[in-house]
């Protein structure tokens, strides 16, 4: 028992370590995998934010070149071509906005309050210089500069693109922006993404292992109980073939000395006739005894089914349980020798059974086995015209032998099918067991179905 918990145990480690590993590499490439999709899709996304700033500055830009280029910087020029970007936006936080080249802030059509304020010393909530940056970018050709601040259609901090250019003659850092949280957005979908699909990954490698490790349990056990089974069939063989080569032997010897010993009294004189009626219930009980013992060698192990097959060891069931309170009757039809010895054993031990609850518990005086056969299967009938039981009933079933229950494991077990039905003057157990494969596939025998 010991040793088959082990090797279940054995069987299970292997399995588990390498579900955990195949688990944890899986994680692993999943987290690769979403960190490279990230590596594609961040700068791919970026670059396009960037196009599209210098799309909306080019825009701008040409927007106010007849002014710029026309070389003039009186004050009514700088206000109209403020007044033209003023009105200039796109999208809902899409605006431009204007610093001179000492930070102070010109144009703005989102925060108007904060026109005319120098704000170089700005920083963002991350404490980056942003106003420097922008001019510092411009006055480099332009650039691009990415900071946190707060966007307006939320109220809320967000990640900011902003492109800026320089307008030398009027002294003037033109800029944009757009808020990245949308990128945020997209990258967080990729990353809840492989979240979820690590999730159902390594639960389908769960369920995986669980039924791997419950079919080895169950399989375990099945080994188990036939385990069980085959070394219960082993030692009631030898305890049979002990009863039947020994005791039943010497039993017999015994009784042919009585009956010796009792010839030997025959025509003695009267004084003697108690001596002669001792040895006749000797010869009697030894009989008797003799019977008993045979009946119990049969019970153990049937050496008939062994030497002659399933049919004579049914016969010989039936003859043995037959009595003066019951008549029963045994028929067959069909093929049906060839079968294996574990399935010949096994509707052999569910006839005893039913006969021996038929005659402890039914109260029958008729009781029919009957077994026929085709290629394909073999089915067993025992009927009794007996009081019938409720076979839903535990405590009924418990009462009969191996139960039920018993019954029904080991037919299931050789790869059959068992049924009981009964009521008051008629209970019939049937099993059907097929035969094995290739059996089946030998030609020739076209019997009709057991029935």
């Amino acid at each position: 028992m010991k040793l088959r918990r082990k090797l279940i145990l054995l069987a299970l480690a292997p399995l588990v370590l390498v579900l955990c590993m195949v688990a944890v590499m899986v994680n692993h490439q999943s987290v690769e995998l979403a960190k490279e999709q990230r590596d594609v899709i961040e700068p791919a996304y970026l670059a396009s934010k960037q196009d599209e700033l210098r799309s909306y500055l080019t825009l701008a830009q040409h927007a106010i070149a007849p002014l710029h280029e026309s070389g003039r910087t009186d004050e009514a020029t700088l206000s109209e071509a403020k007044d033209i970007l003023h009105r200039l936006d796109y999208g809902n936080d899409g605006y431009f906005f204007v610093y001179d080249l000492q930070g102070t802030l010109l144009v703005h059509s989102r925060k108007p309050e904060l026109i005319g304020k120098n704000r170089l010393g700005y920083r963002d909530i991350n404490g980056y210089p942003t106003i420097q940056m922008l001019i510092r970018k411009a006055h480099e050709g332009g650039g691009f500069v990415q900071y946190a601040t707060e966007k307006p259609s939320t109220g809320k901090p967000a990640t900011k693109l902003t492109y800026a250019v320089l307008l030398p003659s009027w002294g003037w850092v033109l800029g944009t922006g757009i808020y990245l949280d949308d990128v945020q957005g997209v990258l967080a979908k990729v990353d809840e993404q492989v979240a979820v699909n690590n999730y159902d990954t390594l639960l389908w490698i769960g369920v995986a292992a669980s039924l791997g490790m419950t079919i080895i349990i169950l399989c375990g056990l099945m080994l188990n109980i036939r385990g069980r089974r085959e070394a219960q069939e082993k030692e009631r063989a030898w305890l049979s073939s002990e009863l039947h080569d020994g005791i039943c032997q010497r039993l017999a010897a015994a009784r042919f000395q009585a009956s010796a010993g009792l010839i030997q009294l025959a025509g003695v004189p009267p004084a003697y006739a108690p001596a002669q009626s001792t040895f006749q219930d000797l010869v009697k009980d030894l009989k008797d005894v003799l019977q008993e013992t045979r009946e119990i060698s049969h019970g153990l192990h049937p050496m008939i089914l062994k030497d002659l097959g399933l049919l004579a060891a049914l016969q010989r069931l039936v003859h043995d349980m037959e009595n003066d309170s019951i008549v029963i009757r045994f028929r067959s039809y069909g093929p049906v020798e060839g079968l294996p010895a574990d399935t010949s054993l096994v509707f052999y031990r569910l006839a005893q059974e039913c006969l021996r609850n038929i005659r402890q518990h039914s109260l029958a005086s008729r009781a029919l086995l009957r077994l026929t056969g085709n290629r394909r299967a073999v089915r067993l009938t025992v009927w009794d015209n007996g009081i019938g039981f409720d076979a839903r009933d535990r405590a009924c079933s418990g009462m009969r032998g191996l139960g039920l229950h018993n019954m029904k494991a080991r037919v299931e077990e050789a790869g059959g099918r068992l049924t009981i039905t009964s009521r008051p003057g008629s209970t019939k157990v049937t099993a059907t067991i097929p035969r094995p494969f290739l059996q089946r596939l030998i030609p020739g025998n076209h019997a009709q179905p057991p029935h």
